[in-house]
């Protein structure tokens, strides 16, 4: 990809660039501390009207949170409370972007100058908070992935699903929800997420439809619980297939310990061919950025059809999304 620096009229001074990045700090911390919930919820935060407990915030530091939200226009403070600010509502259907980057990668993005070094990029060498990128990319989801996922089941109900990837176990909850006779299986690698599902499936009372497992794509175990599955499901972490060789064998792997699959909705954000400059839309540049550093390599939507042609899958559909963007959906069936 050819890359190009944005034309002058479109750079953005070095003042806002640092006012945007400790802003991008602040929404992150005010989604994980429900900062924005309380505001969409009740209009208002008062400062010295918060209840006492062991998660109260100093007023001083909510204060402190809040002010650059302010600069944002994403809050309007006074001396006694924040309420909702003109850019308020494009910020909170936003917010798993903001709180992706800062909350779930933020360890990642600020050790780039030590992972960029190959003599450090061996074993384990990054960290990443599985629970905060597991959360959002639930609220990324929600804004139109997961409709489109509920109108593809809804047209064909599933008999049992397997989520691939399954993060905050939401979206099982909500198919065990939508289709009271379907049963779950939900597989991820990272510890964090496992236990997030384990326990939001049995907030749900779902625990006897809904089993998770922790698993590596890579070596994907045959559980006796694969049994029956005739959807499979993976969204925004496929691109962790790749290289080339390892997602053919992956997606072959996925057709022989699922022997009833009928179904495999493939959800993910492919690599911009497009350089960057005023029109790159929110979430491409960070999750380029974050990817690099990681060393995972993105495919575009071409590198997608050859994989799955050669491991023996058949693409019936490809929906796109606006958000995120990048993010299309592969319907797929065994070949």
């Amino acid at each position: 990809m050819t890359t190009t620096t944005p034309h002058a009229a479109h750079v953005p001074s070095t003042d806002s660039l640092f006012s945007a990045s400790v802003a991008v700090s602040a929404l992150s911390a005010a989604v994980e501390l429900g900062l924005l919930d309380e505001l969409k919820d009740r209009g208002v935060i008062r400062f010295d009207g918060r209840q006492e407990g062991e998660d109260r915030i100093d007023p001083a530091v909510l204060h402190g949170i809040l002010l650059p939200l302010a600069w944002a226009g994403i809050v309007e403070l006074d001396d006694q409370a924040a309420r909702p600010g003109p850019g308020f509502d494009a910020a909170y259907l936003d917010r798993g972007y903001f709180y992706w980057l800062a909350g779930g990668n933020g360890a990642l993005t600020s050790r780039a100058p030590h992972v960029a070094l190959e003599r450090h990029r061996q074993g384990e060498f990054y960290r990443r908070d599985m629970r905060a990128v597991a959360v959002s990319s639930r609220m990324i989801g929600d804004v139109e992935v997961e409709l489109r996922f509920d109108k593809i089941l809804a047209d064909q109900p599933p008999r049992a699903v397997c989520d691939l990837g399954c993060g905050s176990g939401q979206r099982l909850i909500r198919m065990a929800r939508n289709h009271p006779d379907v049963r779950g299986v939900g597989v991820d690698i990272a510890t964090a997420s496992v236990d997030l599902s384990v326990a939001s499936v049995a907030e749900a009372e779902l625990s006897d439809r809904i089993s998770v497992h922790h698993g590596d794509v890579h070596a994907l175990p045959g559980l006796p619980e694969f049994a029956g599955i005739d959807v499979v499901t993976c969204v925004f972490m496929g691109h962790d297939f790749w290289p080339y060789d390892k997602c053919v064998t992956v997606l072959r792997r996925i057709r022989e310990v699922f022997p009833d699959v009928e179904r495999f909705l493939l959800c993910d954000v492919v690599r911009s061919e497009v350089a960057p400059g005023a029109d790159t839309p929110i979430f491409t540049l960070g999750f380029e950025f974050a990817h690099a550093l990681m060393g995972v390599t993105l495919p575009t939507r071409s590198d997608w059809m050859t994989a799955f042609a050669a491991s023996g899958w058949e693409c019936e559909a490809v929906q796109e999304f606006n958000r995120p963007p990048g993010g299309l959906l592969f319907e797929l069936r065994p070949s």
